[in-house]
């Protein structure tokens, strides 16, 4: 009995500790940028204001794809990062 309880409590503080997998777009320009996020049967745009970042927990979680100023969809997987200068190149950082 006590076995069982010791591993819920170690499970449960795993889960815990483990950071939720987000998606960021940082906008390294020096103007806002509108971006699509696309989530197969579910769709959104967001603004990302001059030198800020938008993070997307729940839209993105199993990977989503994100268009903008690139002028392409760019496929992204949970916890991936994109950072834009607002031109057509990007990259993407893990």
């Amino acid at each position: 009995m006590q076995m069982k309880t010791l591993l819920a409590a170690i499970a449960a503080a795993i889960f815990a500790t483990t950071p939720a997998m987000a998606t960021t777009v940082t906008n390294k320009s020096g103007t806002e940028i509108t971006i699509g996020v696309d989530m197969g049967n579910k769709e959104s745009v967001h603004k990302v204001p001059a030198g800020q970042s938008v993070t997307f927990k729940s839209e993105c979680e199993n990977g989503c794809g994100l268009t903008g100023p690139w002028a392409f969809s760019w496929m992204l997987k949970s916890g991936e990062k994109l950072e834009t200068d607002g031109k057509p190149l990007v990259t993407v950082a893990k």
